[in-house]
């Protein structure tokens, strides 16, 4: 892939973003739909994820290949879901915070459908507030690097090379010295017939074609 191949998806991918939230927030059954992250807040860029409140309803999941459910994430009376989706290429992910009617609403947070009051609280400090959901048993491993590794690529893309070499790490890794080529490793050792396992490898390209390679001390 050639850099200008990588940008060219790269913008497509952004392009999708906006496309899938717009779709999503407008066929989602719920009491509402709120934003919250980079994206509701105008610090997101085109590598951003999202970040979704639903508050009494549920997310969307169809054509996911990969969900994570930790409800330690989310709130004591709601839940929080990860999962991930095919955009131009290239894999998305969704936080899904789902949210009792009853709770605040993080402050940040900007209204997509439906009808609340955002509260005083940023998102952390309103979880930790209403008190989070009971941790549940751990993703799969696989899984779960599958997960973790475009979230470690994109701070790659952007020069956080410490944290991303933090991930790797976690991810039972050595990142070396050229952390880019520590996540090709990482992906290399799972299991390839995952459905998620050809768009990270696909993120993974459009990274190191982009910066030409990185280096940085784990």
């Amino acid at each position: 892939m050639t850099p200008d191949e990588a940008r060219h998806l790269l913008a497509a991918y952004a392009r999708g973003r906006a496309d899938w939230l717009s779709r999503t927030a407008s066929t989602l059954q719920a009491g509402g739909v709120w934003l919250v992250g980079s994206l509701a807040t105008g610090a997101d860029d085109e590598w951003s994820d999202l970040d979704l409140i639903v508050v009494d309803g549920q997310p969307v999941l169809d054509g996911s290949p990969l969900t994570i459910e930790m409800p330690a994430n989310g709130p004591a009376d709601g839940g929080y879901l990860g999962a991930m989706y095919d955009v131009a290429g290239l894999p998305l992910w969704v936080d899904w915070y789902l949210w009792p009617s009853h709770a605040a609403i993080p402050r940040e947070a900007r209204l997509l459908a439906g009808s609340g009051t955002p509260g005083t609280l940023d998102l952390n400090a309103t979880l930790d507030h209403l008190g989070r959901g009971r941790p549940g048993t751990p993703p799969d491993p696989d899984t779960f690097a599958l997960a973790m590794l475009p979230l470690a690529a994109k701070h790659v893309a952007r020069g956080n090379h410490e944290t991303a070499a933090a991930i790797v790490t976690m991810l039972g890794a050595q990142a070396g010295t050229n952390v880019a080529a520590a996540l090709a490793a990482v992906l290399s050792d799972l299991n390839s017939n995952h459905p998620a396992a050809a768009l990270v490898r696909r993120h993974l390209d459009v990274v190191r074609s982009i910066i030409g390679g990185c280096t940085a001390t784990a």
